[in-house]
């Protein structure tokens, strides 16, 4: 075999630890930490192109003259080092030049961290199978793969953040899932002694607790299995406020009263790989500063009846579609009246995406005053990058510098204009290393409440000077009835964006009767329906109180205007201007099809009508 016929060598990648390349011939060696970040970058992006200008935004805060010219230094001394056999003038086959910039095709298993996660996800399901002892195998062979922290040398950088904490994550999991397997082969003794260190690290993973307890049990030690169940209630109260969940109460119980399935040795079902613990990186049903899941979250609200926006929900993840197959950032307003469903809609769409394989993170902007700047992107970089992904004090601390820079002593410290560009940027990197791994969605809940600088980095994220690259779906949702200077702002410079808008009109007669149904659990008959279609104008708030008020009190009750609508309409009207509230009043008493000009004969000043009119679609503040 010739020279230029020569197989390429094989390289394998090391990043649970320092990040090294090694082929049979024995590790090669790296020039620098310049040269390991590079190829650590390439290699979180998982096989997807990185443009040159995300690399020398990700390798340097003030990137100086030479920065590109530096890159392609880089990559060509990595690509000399990762392929010394390649003959000359022969194109690279393993980092390979794009038009925008570089990719790393690494096959899944040439890295450490792609081999750890397939082995722990095949120790989940040969525990599932009943299978204990070649889970304990796997797991055990998954675990020796860790040489140090992931991506060591980057621990610092905003742009590994994500893809550390998800491996840090299932390094967690694969912990738990060796002492299930210990407590399936009868050794809980082993699993009694390895958990406290666990726990010392991880002292809010209530499965964990779990497990410690039961392994204490069968080792004959019933009073630390319920010394363990008291400590985690101490930590979860004192870190999270949170009571332990059902599935630690019950165990409490099954201990004091000695059930017999403790002592039983058949393997509990097995988490599915990445699936959340309460204090875990993802979670369900959207919350401020949440990623997405499929799983249950401790303490969640029921799933409120999703009816009549099949279309809606339909065009946007035609949008996601989109944004999927181009590769590039894109935007989706949705809007309506108060409770039209635009929360309920988002909130669906997150359940599709995160079922397909995307990652999602929410924010949403408060009811209250008081709130630090840009507090949603403070929510989503939380859940993005903090390792509880829980919005409360504890989890600010990986958060705080994206949210509001210190600039650490550097040039332009304390500078609010030096404070939002370093935000952006950081914001924007995020983002885009998230997206780097698969598509992402973020959802700006309530963007009519919005400050000027939530508002700013999200248009910015879209059309500055840095924006996010990579398949990323941005969703606002706002009052159609209150949308402020602020807000229309932000809404004329992202026209350029060709954003997808959905608008949340009433419900069909048919859906609000579906909707009803559903929350008065019983069979409504068609004038009754009617009636409430009537009475909401189909808005979904509207059905659910009066469906609510029918259980209550009966149809005649319908006639009524129920207590959650009447505190919604009173809160609000409150509000609003002295000359608002009296032209309202005087509306009111003409009925819902008036007449302007008999209401402006009848406030004796046309003027003050359109003045009160205009005044209403203010927003309230």
């Amino acid at each position: 075999m010739t020279r230029q016929q020569a197989a390429p060598v094989a390289v394998t990648f090391g990043v649970l630890g320092p990040v090294t390349a090694a082929t049979e011939r024995g590790p090669v060696a790296l020039k620098g930490p310049r040269q390991r970040t590079v190829l650590a970058r390439l290699l979180i992006a998982r096989g997807r192109v990185v443009p040159v200008e995300r690399l020398v935004d990700d390798l340097w805060e003030s990137p100086p003259g030479g920065a590109v010219g530096a890159i392609r230094t880089f990559v060509a001394d990595l690509r000399r080092a990762l392929e010394p056999d390649r003959p000359p003038r022969q194109p690279p086959r393993l980092l390979v030049t794009e038009p925008t910039g570089y990719v790393l095709r690494a096959a899944p298993d040439a890295v450490d961290a792609g081999r750890f996660e397939a082995a722990v996800g095949e120790a989940g399901r040969l525990l599932t199978a009943g299978l204990p002892a070649p889970a304990l195998d796997a797991v055990d062979a998954a675990l020796e793969l860790w040489r140090g922290p992931a991506y060591a040398d980057c621990a610092g950088e905003i742009w590994a953040a994500a893809e550390i904490n998800r491996l840090d994550e299932l390094r967690m999991l694969a912990v738990e899932r060796r002492a299930e397997a210990l407590l399936a082969l009868g050794r809980p003794d082993e699993a009694a002694a390895d958990l406290p260190a666990h726990l010392a690290h991880h002292p809010l993973r209530e499965d964990a607790w779990r497990l410690l307890a039961v392994a204490r049990y069968r080792s004959g030690r019933q009073g630390e299995a319920l010394a363990a169940l008291r400590e985690a209630r101490d930590v979860l109260v004192a870190e999270l406020g949170l009571d332990p969940g059902p599935e630690l109460r019950q165990l409490e119980a099954d201990i004091l009263a000695q059930a017999p399935h403790l002592t039983s040795t058949a393997p509990p079902p097995a988490r599915r790989v990445g699936s959340p613990q309460p204090s875990g990186r993802v979670d369900s049903t959207p919350q401020p500063g949440r990623v997405g899941s499929t799983s249950g979250r401790v303490g969640s609200p029921p799933q409120r009846p999703f009816v009549g926006r099949d279309a809606e929900l339909q065009r946007l993840r035609h949008a996601a579609e989109a944004v999927a197959r181009s590769g590039r950032p894109a935007l989706a307003l949705l809007s309506g009246d108060p409770g039209a469903g635009k929360t309920a809609l988002a909130e669906a769409l997150t359940r599709r995406l995160t079922a397909e394989g995307w990652a999602t993170a929410w924010g949403r902007s408060p009811e209250y005053e008081g709130a630090p700047a840009a507090w949603p992107w403070t929510q989503i970089t939380d859940a993005l990058t903090g390792p509880t992904a829980l919005a409360g004090p504890a989890a600010l601390t990986g958060s705080t510098a994206l949210a509001e820079p210190a600039g650490g002593g550097s040039e332009g410290a304390g500078d609010p204009a030096v404070a939002r560009f370093r935000r952006h940027r950081a914001v924007a990197s995020l983002l885009s290393g998230v997206a780097d791994r698969g598509p992402l969605l973020v959802v700006l809940d309530d963007l009519h409440r919005a400050d000027g600088d939530t508002l700013d980095l999200l248009t910015g994220l879209l059309t500055g000077p840095q924006p996010a690259t990579g398949p990323v779906l941005i969703l606002g949702t706002y009052r159609a009835t209150e949308i402020n200077p602020e807000l229309t702002a932000a809404l004329a410079r992202s026209a350029s964006l060709e954003p997808v808008r959905e608008y949340l009109a009433g419900l069909s007669d048919e859906a609000t009767g579906e909707l009803a149904r559903a929350v008065a659990g019983v069979e409504l008959d068609p004038p009754t329906v009617r009636l409430i279609h009537h009475r909401s104008g189909g808005n979904p708030f509207f059905v659910r109180e009066l469906a609510q008020l029918y259980v209550g009190e009966g149809a005649v009750a319908l006639a009524a205007v129920p207590p959650g609508v009447r505190d919604v309409i009173r809160h609000r009207v409150g509000q609003l201007p002295e000359p608002t509230r009296t032209v309202l009043r005087q509306a009111a008493v003409l009925g819902r099809d008036l007449d302007p000009e008999v209401l402006g004969a009848l406030t004796d000043d046309p003027e003050a009508v359109l003045d009160a009119w205009t005044a209403r679609c203010r927003p309230v503040s």
